[in-house]
């Protein structure tokens, strides 16, 4: 035992301990050291504004902070020219790190075009009013018919021309619906018949008994 810590393999061995030693401490540093390069542990960049930029614009301006440019989403906005961004996430001013993606979403050159569903079909007005504001299309108020069942859908109008359903439409026109304003003969029927009665100031069992009485002179 006492010439294993002599000689030369008692250097090999405590050669080989130091060099464990060393791996031991080495490891965890050089580990530390390559995740905050990797991950740029510590570094901040401020998210510029590229709002109202070309995507191209956008891209320059982001390159040279450091970030990269992505395009999330493409939506109709009459107000903004076409491929101008009109939102970025994260937004500006947020502080985040190298090489961060910043998603963009852009302005479509025109408005997206949807397929009119078959709403007079269905006949009622609230399904009629749902489904349409469901698909985007933005509604102006009812235009009456006269003569017709109240609310009864009849027909669909972009400005003055009635469309047709399954016809191809831009959503950020409005349109128009057209439905029944009631029918002039019930309603007059029953103005006339209210109107009696509160003048006459009738019960109902003397109305009944006035109405026995002209049927029995008629007989």
């Amino acid at each position: 035992m006492k010439n294993f810590f002599t000689g030369k393999t008692a250097v090999r061995f405590w050669l080989n301990i130091v060099l464990m030693l060393l791996v031991v401490i080495a490891v965890p540093l050089v580990t530390f050291y390559m995740l905050d390069t990797f991950t740029r542990h510590g570094e901040k960049i401020e998210v510029p504004s590229v709002a109202g930029m070309s995507f191209q614009e956008a891209e320059k301006a982001l390159k040279e902070r450091g970030l990269v440019a992505a395009v999330a989403d493409s939506v109709y906005d009459k107000n903004a020219e076409s491929g101008a961004v009109i939102e970025q996430l994260p937004r500006a001013g947020y502080e985040v790190k190298g090489g961060r993606v910043i998603y963009l979403t852009v302005a479509m050159k025109e408005a997206p075009m949807t397929r009119l569903p078959d709403v007079v079909g269905l006949g009622s007005l609230r399904e009629a009013v749902s489904i349409l504001q469901a698909l985007g299309f933005k509604l102006t108020p009812h235009e009456e018919v006269e003569d017709k069942p109240k609310n009864l859908v009849l027909g669909v109008k972009q400005g003055s021309r009635e469309v047709q359903v399954g016809e191809m439409l831009p959503r950020d026109n409005t349109l128009t619906l057209m439905v029944g304003a009631g029918e002039k003969d019930s309603v007059a029927v029953d103005s006339f018949l209210t109107d009696f009665l509160i003048d006459e100031a009738i019960a109902p069992d003397e109305l009944k008994s006035e109405l026995d009485n002209d049927i029995d002179i008629e007989l």
